[in-house]
């Protein structure tokens, strides 16, 4: 097997051209009520008050840390710790994001293949930074517009930054992970803290590789300039 060359694009210094983050506030958690009464009919039964049924927030469970330390893995046809590589085989069809953050993760030295490839992990650098809700309309936008990737494209052989926007919708996170290098593959995981990039594992989230990863980082206000 030959080793594939990467050329490591320059540090977050000069390289990367944040927006301004506006420190807007987190804003609450939506949680969701059944019904508060359940009424049982019956010959003399007086009417019984049901305890209100309030789901589980994924952020909650997390510790209230929409981004893991490092990103999960899992299939990883290349060896070299970039995840799958299969186009997806349709759309995804995403919730509105009710609040997001982005998070930035580089390559570390997570081991060698076989032939003394390089293997590489993804950890995180500094703090999740809450996305605007100015900025929300316009991710919304660019995730119903990713689509399966184009098998017969050409990608650079560069190598850089991921991007994760994890978002909230209703207290259920979805990651949609970026490769600031090559092609701009996007990744979705329906759990950002268990399941790897690229698996499908919740209703609205495909497997595989999708296109349009350069608009998902402009509406956030992240990445490279080119």
């Amino acid at each position: 097997m030959t080793m594939p060359t990467f050329t490591m694009s320059p540090a977050p210094t000069g390289s990367i051209r944040p927006r301004a983050v506006r420190r807007a506030g987190r804003g609450a958690l939506l949680l969701s009520l059944a019904p508060g009464a359940v009424f049982l009919a019956g010959c003399g039964n007086a009417p019984t008050t049901a305890s209100p049924v309030v789901p589980s927030s994924e952020l909650a469970d997390a510790g209230k840390r929409p981004c893991p330390e490092e990103l999960p893995t899992g299939d990883d046809p290349s060896g070299h710790g970039f995840g799958t590589d299969e186009p997806a085989d349709e759309r995804p069809d995403l919730p509105a994001p009710e609040e997001a953050w982005v998070c930035q993760y580089w390559p570390f030295d997570a081991g060698t293949t076989a032939d003394g490839g390089a293997v590489f992990g993804w950890t995180r650098k500094g703090d999740p930074e809450p996305v605007p809700a100015g900025d929300l309309p316009a991710l919304k936008t660019a995730l119903d517009d990713l689509a399966p990737a184009d098998r017969n494209r050409a990608c650079t052989a560069d190598l850089g930054a991921r991007w994760m926007i994890v978002y909230s919708h209703g207290g259920d996170l979805t990651g949609v992970v970026v490769d600031d290098y090559g092609c701009r593959d996007v990744r979705l995981t329906g759990d950002p803290h268990a399941t790897a990039p690229g698996s499908e594992d919740q209703r609205g989230t495909v497997g595989g590789v999708l296109d349009g990863g350069r608009a998902v980082l402009d509406a956030v206000g992240v990445g490279r300039s080119d």
